[in-house]
């Protein structure tokens, strides 16, 4: 069973930029947001002990994964995982998504961020990359029981391929909000509202 996180709101996400590889804080809120996942986490699970902490190594994974941790009572260490790091987004990142519409009209047509990024995003981390490398990290994760903290776009990338869907179908995904998280769990995706 897979437990998975979006870190809490940067201040990137606080002003609508594409953050991809770059780091930004996470803001009081985002701070906030971790550790109310870390305590629904704790009324949900009877032992948390028993699962791994996995997190991207960008420093906004990393320390929402610790806030989770300690909200949840989990005295286990959080693991750093590169393939967990969202995706590239090239020369997107530190824009705001309204300016990178603004060049290019046919961005805002595409019903979300993945798809605009998989299809206009010329000199990012590609789709095909990024797919290739999260379901790699999925196949490593096989049946461990986990907590994952990761990213919107990555994490809705996971969310896709552990579905089953194809491109077209995972195109259509949007990044997780801050006050939710999935549970995968034998082939099924739910979303978990934080309480």
């Amino acid at each position: 069973m897979i437990y998975l996180l979006r870190h809490g709101q940067t201040e990137y996400n606080l002003e609508h930029r594409i953050q991809g590889r770059m780091d930004s804080p996470l803001t009081s809120l985002g701070r906030e947001q971790a550790e109310a996942m870390g305590r629904t986490l704790r009324q949900l699970l009877e032992d948390g002990h028993e699962f791994e902490i996995i997190a991207s190594p960008q420093e906004r994974a990393m320390t929402s994964a610790r806030l989770m941790r300690d909200a949840a009572g989990i005295d286990r260490p959080v693991i750093p995982d590169a393939r967990l790091q969202e995706v590239g987004c090239g020369s997107w990142e530190k824009h705001h998504f309204a300016s990178i519409c603004a060049r290019d009209p046919l961005v805002e047509d595409e019903p979300c961020f993945l798809s605009a990024w998989a299809n206009y995003c010329t000199d990012g981390e590609g789709l095909d990359v990024a797919v290739e490398r999260l379901w790699g990290w999925l196949c490593w994760a096989g049946k461990r029981d986990l907590i994952v903290v990761g990213h919107g776009v990555s994490g809705s990338i996971l969310r896709a391929l552990y579905a089953g869907e194809e491109r077209d179908g995972m195109l259509r995904y949007h990044s997780a909000r801050q006050d939710v998280f999935h549970r995968l769990d034998m082939g099924w995706v739910e979303e978990i509202p934080v309480r």
